[in-house]
């Protein structure tokens, strides 16, 4: 009797990655099997003081965890009323959803006097 020869095929794809592997937010969906306290003490090992947890009063939305390098440039209520119409709808109740944002901040209307020193 002949022996079957086995043959294998294999494909890889590779990448770097960060830690922790969100830059931006991350929505925790109501029945995040993880849950809001066991992820946001994973954040605080991986990036300590880097994150904030936000809980949210929501359906099918439990927390936010959002970068503050972002709550330093837009208010936390700003970006939740952003998520809560843009994304929110896409959550279903056992998700965890990365957001990556662009944040653009300009500033119009300078007005300068004539003894503006602009070496202070």
């Amino acid at each position: 009797m002949k022996e079957k020869s086995r043959h294998y095929s294999l494909s890889l794809n590779f990448e770097d990655i960060s830690l922790p592997p969100i830059k931006d937010i991350l929505i925790l969906g109501a029945k995040c099997p993880q849950g809001k306290a066991g992820v946001a003490k994973c954040f605080q090992l991986m990036a300590p003081d880097n994150f904030e947890l936000i809980e949210i009063d929501d359906e099918l939305v439990q927390a936010l965890i959002i970068n503050k390098r972002i709550l330093k440039r837009v208010p936390a209520d700003h970006i939740i009323n952003v998520l809560k119409r843009e994304v929110f709808p896409y959550i279903s109740e056992g998700d965890t959803v990365k957001v990556d944002i662009n944040i653009l901040t300009y500033v119009k209307n300078i007005k300068l006097s004539s003894d503006y020193n602009h070496e202070d």
